[in-house]
């Protein structure tokens, strides 16, 4: 299993697990729409997806959103999304793929802020 930054070859594969993420959220499946936001997502370079892989297998995917902070005066990256399938759920997929995000992070010198936590503002990279 490896972790990596999404690109257009994963569109198709990529579509499906967000439909799977949606629907296990409450949201009516719909492939055609996850495929037009996720080509939205690549081509415009709004968001960073990485996704874990499994031979040859998407099998996650975390996807994150740039912004800024004025209060600490530095770009941030909101983890807004984050879905394993639930074969994997116990192997740390998703611990592994934040662990890639922070230290692509920590390397930019960009914050990662957790959305998915209790605690909007809860820092969890530097």
């Amino acid at each position: 299993m490896h972790i990596r930054l999404a690109s257009g070859l994963d569109l198709e594969p990529l579509s499906h697990l967000l439909n799977q993420y949606r629907s296990q959220l409450g949201q009516e499946k719909d492939y055609q729409a996850c495929r037009r936001f996720l080509i939205s997502r690549l081509s415009e370079n709004d968001s960073i997806i990485f996704v874990a892989v499994n031979h040859d297998s998407l099998i996650g995917f975390i996807q994150l959103y740039p912004s800024y902070s004025s209060i600490f005066l530095k770009p941030v990256w909101h983890l807004e999304d984050t879905y394993v399938i639930d074969e994997y759920k116990d192997d740390n997929i998703a611990q592994q793929m934040l662990l890639k995000a922070k230290q692509l992070a920590d390397g930019t010198e960009v914050i990662l802020i957790n959305s998915n936590e209790p605690q909007q503002d809860e820092l969890v990279a530097s």
